[in-house]
């Protein structure tokens, strides 16, 4: 965070940096520069991705250190934190594009090619009106955005909980729109776990709340920490 003003970078800057840190975006306070010249000498060495100068009427200036070819990037301060959180889910996307399975350095150690399968895509075009189109372009753009969108299920909050297995399958398998299937739940776990589940079920509750509000996301986990089980839920469902 930057400023050729330091009344206005140790004021503003500062708002702007506990606002990137509510959102689990690292950013630190660039030192005193008169130009930018110099603010780009200072942090030249410095492994940042982004330089973020405070500009008048709320305006923001956004230099991209990773590329140089990156035109800057002007925007109001209100959309700072959806343009950093889409440039890094797009940058991280890029970086698993090429997706991995769990065993695949295991197979690799018992004798196998070692080498990582890209995720398979099928294309199915219109055969009358769709217009011609490279191939190898489809294929690489539907792994990034696949990538892409599930990178961005991250985003949703995680519950550690301790209960059994058997009770977490049951969770996964119940929306929180099924009053009646959260009802049975409860009735099949034993007493001790009750209560435990009501829990469970508020606080997923009130995400659903704060996701239906804009303000957080649909996404959601429950791992648990005693047997290292881990379930997707979703939020709106």
């Amino acid at each position: 965070m930057a400023s050729f003003d330091p009344a206005v970078l140790r004021s503003t800057g500062i708002e702007i940096l506990q606002t990137l840190w509510a959102y689990n975006i690292s950013a630190e306070l660039a030192r005193d520069a008169r130009s930018p010249e110099q603010l780009l000498s200072h942090h030249r060495d410095d492994n940042h991705s982004w330089i973020i100068i405070i500009k008048q009427d709320n305006m923001l200036k956004i230099k991209t250190m990773t590329k140089k070819d990156i035109p800057d990037a002007d925007l109001a301060m209100s959309q700072l934190i959806s343009w950093i959180r889409a440039e890094i889910r797009e940058r991280d996307a890029r970086a698993v594009v090429r997706v991995r399975p769990a065993n695949a350095q295991a197979e690799g150690s018992t004798g196998g090619t070692g080498r990582d399968p890209e995720q398979d895509v099928r294309i199915l075009a219109m055969q009358t009106k769709s217009k011609k189109f490279n191939r190898k372009t489809v294929i690489e753009q539907a792994q990034l955005s696949a990538a892409s969108l599930v990178h961005s299920f991250l985003e949703g909050p995680i519950l550690a909980v301790e209960t059994g297995d058997h009770v977490l399958e049951g969770i996964r398998d119940t929306k929180l729109s099924d009053h009646e299937g959260w009802r049975k739940l409860e009735q099949t776990v034993s007493n001790s776990d009750k209560r435990y589940v009501k829990e469970i079920h508020d606080l997923l509750d009130t995400w659903r709340s704060t996701y239906e509000r804009k303000g957080g996301s649909r996404h959601a986990f429950l791992h648990n920490f005693r047997t290292g089980m881990c379930v997707y839920y979703d939020l709106g469902a």
